[in-house]
């Protein structure tokens, strides 16, 4: 459980936005769950878009070191998984993802499909070769990073709880049984560890950190 702190404009949930304790006055009620993933989800997005927008095209695809990802191979991979958890989420074919339906691969000049594991073309079971094929420019990457933002929170901005909690079988796999919550969690874990991975590789090129206090 969240600790409570002041409420948001609508006074009915716990919200940690800003971490600033007070009294409420409109109440106290607890913030539904796809809200929360909506906040965190945020949160996620600004901090990876603070990390990637000050990288040069020139370096975004340069390999730190012998067998490392460059920045804009974990950037796009992240967006990717993202993408289709976002789509499982909705509960809706990979095939229709954002990737495909926003015509990326043909906007990228990059065509990941039947790549990788299971041939998803998400980065998962990339040989080195492969690695060094992806090249979206970085203008694409935004372009496909803001609409995975604005899809995924008009989904939890009407989504109910009891929805995203119910199990149901994955449009990826009928014998697999989801959850939205188990997806949209995933998101969150997953895409925070290349954060981590895209800070520590931008520091072995030479760059401070941009979320350092300064």
């Amino acid at each position: 459980m969240l600790p409570p702190t002041k409420t948001g404009h609508n006074g009915t949930g716990w919200c940690r936005g800003n971490g600033v304790y007070g009294d409420v006055k409109e109440g106290w009620g607890l913030m539904r769950e796809a809200e929360i993933y909506r906040e965190q989800i945020a949160d996620l997005s600004a901090a990876l878009a603070i990390q990637t927008t000050e990288i040069a095209d020139d370096l975004l695809y340069t390999r730190p070191g012998a067998k490392l990802n460059p920045v804009g191979f974990l950037y796009w991979h992240l967006l990717r998984v993202w993408d289709f958890d976002l789509a499982l989420s909705a509960g809706t074919s990979p095939t229709e993802d954002i990737w495909h339906r926003g015509d990326y691969a043909e906007r990228s000049g990059y065509q990941p499909d039947g790549l990788g594991l299971r041939g998803t073309g998400m980065g998962v079971g990339y040989t080195d070769a492969q690695v060094d094929a992806v090249r979206v420019p970085t203008d694409i990457l935004i372009a496909y990073h803001q609409q995975l933002l604005a899809e995924t929170t008009a989904l939890l901005a009407t989504a109910d709880d009891a929805t995203l909690r119910a199990s149901r079988p994955s449009p990826a796999n009928p014998g697999q049984q989801i959850t939205g919550t188990a997806r949209l969690q995933h998101t969150v874990s997953h895409s925070h560890g290349h954060l981590g991975e895209i800070r520590f590789i931008k520091g072995m090129l030479g760059f401070p950190d941009p979320s350092y206090p300064r």
